[in-house]
Order: C-alpha cells, then structure tokens, then sequence
C-alpha cells in the first residue's frame, strides 16, 4: 500500500512542479517553469467561483460538470444534454478520526452557489420557491471555502475549513490529448484526492465517493474486486426499458484500504440522505448494505439509488496521501428524439424514435471496463493529458488567447458533440437545458470551428467524408443540417452559401493537413459537383449562372435568413473555395477545371475590389427599394426558418424594402472568405490592402468597450458595462435597412475570436487581443462560466473558432504534402508556443538567433521549414543547410517522434542545448512525500 500511495504523491508533485514522464511509445515532456507559477487569472476566487462549471467526458460521451464550490452539476450523459441537473446527491466526501474518535466530517464542496430561493429541479416540490436545491448537499457540512483552479483539460479545487484538520485538495480531469481520439473519448471523469495531514499526530482518514444510479427507479449495484481494483458498478433492475433508456455507472479506485456501501437505505422523505450521512459522519467503518431484489417504489422525490464507495488511509504528521477514483458510464445507444421535424424548433417526433449507437460503446463493453482502463493506465493518460495542459498555459502566448483557446475547447466534451457507431462526429449548434439546440453538424456553425483540424484531425476528416456523402443532393448542393441515421434524408430549406462552400475551402484544408492524395481522390467527384453547383441550371438560388465569380442570387446563410445579390461575405467564400478547387483539380490532374476555376476566381476578385468595396468596407450591392430582385425567387420554399410565405418574409409593403438585407452597412462577417484563405494558405482573394483598410473598419466601427448606450432587440449575450463586437454596424452616412439582417446588433464570441484572429494574423496584433479580452472579461466566472460560450444555446460550437488564435499569433502554416512547416510569430515575438498540425503536436521556441520545433505527441514529418523572421546563413541540428528565401530546406526529409527536436540556428550562434518542453529545462527528479 505505501508504494501505491507514494507513486501517487510522486504524480501530485510531478502535477504541481511539471514534471516529465515517458509513456506508451510517446516520451512526453509534462510541463514547464512558467506552468509551476500559477497564473491567478485562472484562479477562481469568491465571485468569480460563482457560475464556473467545468466539462469532464470525452469527445463524443456527454459530460458531468465541477461547479467552482467542487459539486458535480449537469449531468449530460445520457445521449442529450441535462445542464444544471443533478444526479440524486452524488458526491465526494471526507472524514477524519484519532484514536477513535471523529474528528470532522464534510463533503467536499465549498459554499452553495445557486440561489437561495431554488434552483432548477426535476419535480414540482423542488426548484425555486423551496430553498436551496437539495441535492447540491447545502445543508450538508461542507468546507467554508473552495478555491477552483481551472486550466483546461484540468481542473483543481482546493478546500478550506479550520475545522477540518488537514489541507484537501481535489484534481478532475478526462483524457484530451491531440491526434489521440479514442483516448479522448473516453466516458470517464478522474479524480485524485490529495490530504496532508496538518497536525502533529497520525489521522485516519476516509475519503467516499457516492454516485447515483442516474435515470433508473430500481437499481442492481454489485460490488466488485478485480485486477487490483474495488468497484461499484451500477446497472438498472427496470428491465421494461427500450434499449435507448439503458446504461450503466461505476465509481472505481485502486486504493487498498477499501469500504463499499452497495446501497443507499431504501426509503421516502430524506430517508436515504439522512441515514446516510448519519452512519458516515461516525467514527469508524461503513456500515455495510445490500439488497437481493429491486426497489419496489419509486422515490417520491424522484431520487435514483445511491451507493458509496470508500477508502481509507492512514496519513503521518506532514505527510500527504492520494485516493484516486474514476466515475464512468456507458449508455450505449441514443434516441434521435428530433428525427424527422420540419426544422430546429418544430415538435420532436411522435413515433418511436430511431437510434444511433456510441462510438465509446464500441471499444468498451460497458462502464466497469472504462473505469478499469482509466485506473490502470491512469499515469499514462494523466502525464499525456498535462503535457497538453502545460504546452498551453506553460506557452508565451497571450494570457487572453490562452483563455479563449482552453476555454472553449472543454465543448468537444459536451453533450453537444456525438460520435457515431464508426468514430464519425456529429454535432448540435450548442444546447438547451434537456436536449441539443439546432441539429445537424450545422455546417454554416461548424464552418467557424478550427480546433478539430489541428488537435483532431480524424474526426474533422469525418465531417467531410459525411457531408459528401449523405447532404449532397443529386443536383450537387450540400444540405446544411446532417439528418441522423446517416443517409436517412435531406434537411428541408437546401443548401446554404457558406456552409456550401466552405465544405470545399475545409476539404482541401484536410488534404493539405493530411497529405492524403487517396483520400483526396475518393471525396473528389463529390467536391467537383459541389463547385459545379454554383452554376448549375439546378440549382433553384441561381448563385452565380454565368459564372462570373460573384454570388448573384438567393444565398441562405448563418442569420437564418437569405442575402440577395453580391457581397463579399458570401462571395468570399465562393472565392476561397474556387481556389480551393483549383489547387484540387491539378492534383486530381484536371488542368483544364483548375484553369477555368482560377478564371472565374480573378474575375470575381476583380469585382468585388472595384464594386463592392466603398473606401473603408466591402459592402452588399442591391436597390433595397426594388421587389423585382427577389420576385424570381418566390419558389415555395420556406423563408428561413420563418412560416410566412416567402413574399411575405422579405418584402416590407410599409417602408417599400427588402428585408433582412445588410446593405452598406458595416458587417463583421465581410471577409470571412479571406479568414478560411488565410487558415488554409489560399493567399489574397482581395486586394490585401483593401482586406487591411475592411479589417480595421470592423474594429473601429463594430467593437464596443461598453455596451451601456447599446441598443439591442435581440438576443441579449452582451449588455452594460461588457464589451464587445457586434454583428454589423451602419456607421454615419450610411442607410440602414428599416428591416436589417437577423441578429445584427447582438455579440457573438465566435464572430469575435474570427474577427480577432484576422486582426492579429493581417498584423492587426493590439486590436485583436483587445476583442479577445472583451471576450473574455465576460466568462470570467462571476457573470458567466469560462467554459461555456453561449450563442444559440450553451456550449455553442462556432466559439471553437477560437484555436485560429493560436495559429495566427505564432503565424503557423503547414502542408503535409511537401513536408513544410512555417513559423511567424506576431510582432516578431520570443518565446515558447504551442503547435499541432498533421499528425503531431508540440512546443516551438522561437528567440533572436534561432527557432526549435519540440514534438511531444505523434509525429512530424518535415522536409523544410519557412522561417521568414530569420535571416542569414543557418544550421540545423549544427549542420548547415542552404535557404531560398524564406524557405530553409532540410538535406533530407525527417520524421521526428514524440521526443525529439529540431534546432535552427544562425550561423555562429550557439547550439540550443536539449532540455526539457519550452525553454524551461525543469528539473524532473521529486521527493516523496512521507507514507
């Protein structure tokens, strides 16, 4: 027991200090100086604990969330969200003795956080009107405070109570480890229970995990001792359930010392609870409990069965001792409770509904398998986990990027996320309270997102190889809502423009990520009738008929509404993805396409530089005054997502205009094209110098440091002293529509991260982190969660365009195809930044004489580096290499492991000395804590 116990110290240290470990084939470096100095902007005090919940699952597995005060909140694994819901009073609790005696009992939360009057309840004699939710163990003894520490994908509480005797520290995290996607999704949360005994004598202590049997009346609770390991695995006596309805829980540790309480007391009232904690808050051990047959009534305060699992240590004076525990699920089949509606919003179906199966389900046969992987590769899975952790907040990247990035990324754990049976990811726009907001894989959404390409590459993969397989309708359009079962129909409204094209801008963003041509040429006739669809006689939009590069027709988009005629929002993307194909169509060996693609790009560049752009933006060319431009597109087909009849959506008979129009108006969204070019290295659609006046027109116009004289009669996401960036603007001098584009004045945070990353990447640095920092200021825990941007719901995925902040601060560009890395920091700056691409991941550290590329996860595979910020002769590894330009070639390719660096260096400036992850070289070596 001593040695599991001292291992586990020797991680704790390892986690405070950032140390290394090697593991499984990659030798990851965890840490580095900068990440052992707590930044205390992700330190969660007081106020700012107040709406923090952290997301702990995999990708794909819904969530459980750690609130601020350590209570677990929202339980969302089911197959459909459930935020702020509890599962009965499930929880981690502490009990101290002496000789004996009990010394102090609590659970191991800080304050209530909800609102005294009530909180969200799943009954009618709960919730607001009777007092503190119940299940949030408020009237339970709990620790006077709890400091949270939250840096993604981490979590940390620490506990304060002079009453207790003993410093208790809680760490939560979930396996996220780039270009690792089955590890990342795993259905599991970890926690590991520190305790240091503070006094001048032995205390036994006893650490519980209870967990509720979450959605079942009648619960089957077995006990189990296997491989080393102390289980409960928790399944459903109510065997009338269809198959959507049934899973499984279990609650593990790899303690020694282990009690069990299989079941909770069965009863009414406050029955359970209160004999509970009276027989755990005794000196002594758990009084054992078992039932041999169900439950044979429901709880009359809907509670599930409870049980407990326990263990105890004995910790010296000023030592410290670990209890590690891992909560896990399995339910492995969800029921498509929206299959078969008009739209978002529109009853959900009334039949039985189809199902899909968890692509979890299939590599772990239920919850006890999960729980026993995660304990007996728990080092492993812990020391790749923080290697992220740290590569990230241990980096010289802005502290606001760096809140963005770890911020929104905790979404790919979310309920807003599903694999299906074969890995493919699908996902929600974001989430409701009880079930997923606006289905689909969204593409006008999911166009923002740019964290899945970098950090997981094969599940960004699928998104395509599902769209064109089951949206394209035969005439060639991609339909923007992904129907579940796959393959099952088409969504109702057709295609949109940017979702459309940038399905073709994203396909070549993953060929060139992944160098792929195989893969390449399956999606290849797909993409071909994608582009031919913008002017195809099919196509009922009638984008652009004659193929002048410029959308002319009706063109649906992500404000749910429809644009008539050219603006370089849409036409943008239509840009990049003729570009895209282009690039595309000389791989496939079809010059003569790519050569008319190139053609028709230059000339809807030339329009949009001299027509559309008015001296200071790009605008939208229409007479808003003639209803003729829009006559030729009443075809019967929905408005949008609104049940007036199209004439009536888009036409305003009182003030003579088209509604729902942008006009000259200023919109955020003008140079999104540009944005997808930049990312996926298509170079200037527009002139650049037209592209740099727009960008800052955006921000001078659009930002707002308060939105106190803001008016907005949208949805309120933004409002006072906040600040941000709103949708579109119509500065003076300017007409603005008397019926202007849906959601124009609200503040959306992945408009804001876009728009940000543009700035920074187009030399813009200050203004865009001066957006970002609004952003953020507005998730820093005690008006919103810092890990829950909101838009159309919470969890909202177009916030994960936020990871272009990362590759654009540092400048990264990559090609698998020829081997090329480039790196170009912001402003020129020094220091240590994280990178991932391809099919690895890593630190690169870039100073005045040189730059080193670190691999710490995969591989990289490189052939040449373009290091435009270096001059002169240079070596690598110490060896000279000739240079063309930018452009620094190796003298033959390498394929670097997880482990090994690469070092250039000017000539004559000395060797970078091979050293720990960043510039830190930490020492790894610890001291074991007494046992």
């Amino acid at each position: 027991m001593a040695d599991r116990q001292d291992k586990a110290v020797a991680d704790t240290e390892r986690r405070s200090t950032g140390g290394s470990g090697a593991t499984s084939g990659n030798a990851v470096k965890a840490g580095t100086e900068a990440s052992a100095v707590r930044d205390e902007h992700f330190v969660y005090r007081g106020a700012r604990r107040k709406y923090v919940a952290f997301p702990l699952g995999g990708i794909g597995t819904g969530s459980i969330s750690l609130t601020g005060s350590g209570r677990l909140v929202d339980w969302s694994i089911r197959n459909k969200p459930d935020i702020h819901q509890f599962n009965g009073y499930s929880h981690f609790a502490i009990k101290a003795e002496q000789d004996g005696v009990l010394l102090d009992a609590r659970v191991l939360n800080g304050p209530y956080e909800g609102n005294p009057t009530g909180s969200p309840a799943t009954r009618k004699f709960d919730g607001f009107g009777f007092g503190a939710n119940r299940d949030t163990l408020a009237g339970v003894p709990h620790f006077d405070d709890a400091t949270f520490i939250g840096r993604f994908p981490i979590a940390e509480v620490e506990f304060v109570d002079a009453r207790f005797p003993g410093q208790v520290r809680l760490t939560a995290l979930s396996p996220f480890i780039p270009h690792e996607d089955r590890d990342s999704s795993m259905p599991v949360a970890m926690f590991a229970i520190e305790i240091t005994n503070t006094s001048d004598k032995p205390i036994d202590y006893t650490i519980g995990g209870t967990l509720g049997n979450l959605g079942c009346d009648s619960g089957v609770h077995r006990f189990v001792h296997e491989n080393g390991l102390h289980a409960l695995h928790l399944t459903s006596a109510d065997t009338d359930r269809p198959p959507e309805q049934r899973g499984d829980l279990s609650i593990a540790t790899d303690a020694d010392d282990i009690e069990h309480v299989d079941y909770h007391f069965r009863g009414q009232w406050f029955d359970s609870l209160s004999l509970y904690w009276r027989e755990f808050a005794r000196a002594g051990r758990l009084k054992s409990r078992s039932y041999d047959h169900p439950r044979e009534s429901r709880n009359m305060f809907s509670q599930p069965e409870h049980g407990t699992l326990a263990a105890r240590v004995t910790v010296a004076p000023g030592a410290r001792r670990i209890v590690r525990f891992v909560i896990s699920w399995n339910y492995p089949v969800g029921s498509i409770y929206w299959f078969d509606r008009a739209g978002p919003g529109s009853p959900f179906y009334e039949g039985h509904a189809p199902t899909w199966k968890n692509y979890y389900a299939t590599q772990w046969a239920d919850s006890l398998a999960t729980a026993t992987d995660a304990l007996h590769r728990w080092q492993d899975l812990e020391t790749r986990t923080l290697a992220y952790r740290d590569s990230l907040f241990g980096s010289s990247l802005p502290r606001e990027i760096v809140d963005a990035v770890s911020g929104t990324l905790g979404i790919l754990r979310t309920a807003t996320v599903i694999r299906l049976e074969g890995g493919q990811l699908w996902g929600w726009e974001g989430q409701h309270e009880h079930d997923g907001s606006c289905e689909g894989s969204c593409t006008h959404v999911w166009n923002y997102q740019q964290a899945l390409p970098y950090l997981f590459p094969a599940l960004e993969r699928s998104l395509r190889e599902t769209e064109f397989a089951y949206n394209q309708l035969p005439s060639g359009g991609l339909t923007f809502r992904q129907r579940l079962p796959l393959g099952s129909g088409f969504d109702v409204i057709g295609p949109c423009a940017d979702g459309h094209f940038g399905a073709v801008i994203k396909a070549y963003r993953e060929w060139k990520n992944s160098g792929d041509d195989a893969w390449l040429r399956a999606q290849w006739p797909a993409i071909r009738r994608a582009i031919d669809y913008a002017w195809s006689p099919e196509n009922p939009d009638r984008w652009d008929p004659e193929r002048t590069g410029v959308l002319w027709g009706r063109q649906h988009h992500t404000l749910d509404m429809e644009l008539f005629g050219p603006n370089s929002w849409l036409t943008g993307m239509y840009l990049a993805a003729l570009k895209a194909g282009a690039e595309m169509a000389r791989a496939m060996g079809d010059a003569t396409f790519a050569g008319e693609l190139t053609h028709i790009a230059g000339k809807g560049r030339e329009y949009v530089d001299c027509e559309l752009f008015n001296g200071r933006w790009f605008t939208q060319k229409l007479d808003l005054n003639d209803r003729t431009l829009i006559e030729p597109f009443d075809q019967n087909r929905k408005a949008g997502v609104l049940a007036e009849s199209f004439m009536q959506a888009y036409w305003s008979d009182e003030y003579g205009e088209i509604k729902y129009q942008v006009g000259d108006g200023c919109l955020t969204d003008q140079l999104l094209g540009q944005w997808h070019a930049d990312l996926a290295g298509l170079g200037d659609l527009f002139d650049p110098e037209l592209v740099r006046t727009a960008l800052q027109s955006v921000y001078r116009e659009n930002f707002r440091p308060s939105l106190r004289d803001h008016f907005n009669p949208c949805r309120v996401y933004a409002y006072e002293n906040d600040g941000g960036l709103l949708l579109a603007t119509w500065p003076e001098g300017t007409h603005k529509p008397a019926v202007p584009a849906p959601y124009a004045e609200e503040v959306w945070t992945g408009l804001e991260y876009m728009m940000a990353s543009h700035l920074i990447a187009r030399g813009l640095v200050d203004e865009g982190l001066t957006i970002v920092r609004a952003a953020r200021a507005r998730h820093d825990g005690s008006n919103r969660n810092p890990w829950n941007d909101i838009e159309c719901g919470s969890y909202y995925a177009r916030s994960l365009s936020s990871y272009a902040l990362i590759n654009a601060y540092l400048g990264l560009s990559f090609d698998a195809r020829n081997g090329e890395i480039g790196i170009r920091p912001a402003n020129g700056a020094h220091g240590t930044f994280p990178w991932s691409a391809g099919k690895g991941w890593g630190n690169v550290t870039v100073d005045g004489a040189g730059v080193s590329i670190e691999v710490l996860g995969g591989e990289l595979n490189i052939a040449s580096l373009s290091l435009p910020l270096l001059e002169g002769e240079l070596t690598i590894d110490g060896v000279a290499v000739s240079r063309e330009g930018a452009l620094v070639r190796l003298r033959a390719p390498r394929r670097m492991q997880a482990g090994e660096r690469l070092v250039v260096r000017r000539s004559g400036a000395p060797h970078a000395a091979s050293k720990a992850s960043g510039a830190s070289g930490v020492n790894t070596e610890v001291q074991h804590g007494q046992a």
